[in-house]
């Protein structure tokens, strides 16, 4: 089923501030049982970090002080033992890191040659394997690799770019966005690259999208009410609602592992900052 134009508001509560600086932020995702959140942001004007937030303290650490290269695009499994992101190497030189953090392990997928480069990791649930977008050619593609590193293999082989990709909690599935008719729109697969099928159609691009804990809704971002947005909607695309937050903008959505609420980064006044919001 595809999700048509129409769309419904839903009162997202009373939202909860994590973070108070103001700075852009990027990609976050829960960690610790939902007990905080990692994420991505600026420490310094010239690197990008992985922070970690606690949700019931508000405290902010930098979760890996030694490095000195730019880190972002986290993703983890969801008993968080397996870390993924991404981490330049040179200029427009980026690798896969894969952190088994129970052991303190270290997997990659190196550059590839030229100007290309790995983004936005996702974790399969029983740790097996990474799946992630890659960028050649002036296209990008899914590739999947095991977590203990090795060969990729290309999951995905269309016209435009494929992104953003996320597992269904019982890692048969894939969601992603593409442009491959046209504008960005969404996408679900089984998880060997198999039966594609486009879920959303709207004029507006939808992007980042994120399976509940539970398998039965998505939430995504999408521009179709003019400012970008979070959205929530069935599976099968059917039932698309609005959250309702009071941000000017808001992005980069994660369902809490209760499947009740959300993260997602949410502009005011033009901070950006995390925000909790209830699901609908």
């Amino acid at each position: 089923m595809l999700a048509s134009a129409c769309t419904s508001v839903a009162s997202a509560g009373e939202p909860v501030q994590l973070t108070r600086d103001g700075t852009l932020k990027y990609s976050p995702k829960f960690a610790d049982g939902g007990k905080s959140v990692i994420y991505a942001r600026f420490a310094d004007t010239t690197l990008l970090r992985l922070m970690k937030v606690g949700l019931a303290d508000g405290k902010v650490e930098i979760l890996n002080p030694s490095a000195t290269k730019n880190e972002f695009d986290p993703a983890l499994s969801p008993d968080g033992r397996l870390l993924a992101f991404v981490q330049t190497r040179g200029l427009l030189s980026l690798a896969l890191v894969m952190r088994d953090l129970e052991n303190n392990r270290d997997a990659e997928v190196p550059p590839a040659q030229g100007l290309a480069g790995m983004r936005s990791p996702a974790v399969a649930p029983d740790k097996s394997r990474v799946v992630y977008s890659f960028a050649e050619d002036a296209r990008q593609k899914l590739y999947v690799v095991s977590a203990q590193g090795g060969t990729p293999k290309m999951l995905t082989d269309g016209k435009g770019l494929d992104n953003w990709p996320g597992f269904s909690p019982d890692g048969s599935q894939i969601v992603f966005g593409s442009s491959r008719d046209g504008n960005f729109e969404l996408y679900l697969m089984h998880s060997d690259g198999t039966d594609v099928r486009r879920i959303t159609n709207h004029p507006s691009e939808d992007k980042r999208p994120s399976f509940s804990p539970d398998g039965k809704r998505i939430a995504f971002t999408s521009r179709r009410d003019g400012e970008p947005h979070v959205y929530v909607m069935n599976a099968d695309g059917s039932d698309v609602r609005r959250l309702e937050t009071g941000g000017e903008t808001d992005d980069y959505a994660a369902w809490h592992p209760d499947g009740r609420r959300l993260v997602l980064v949410s502009e005011r006044e033009g901070k950006h900052d995390l925000y909790l919001v209830d699901a609908p």
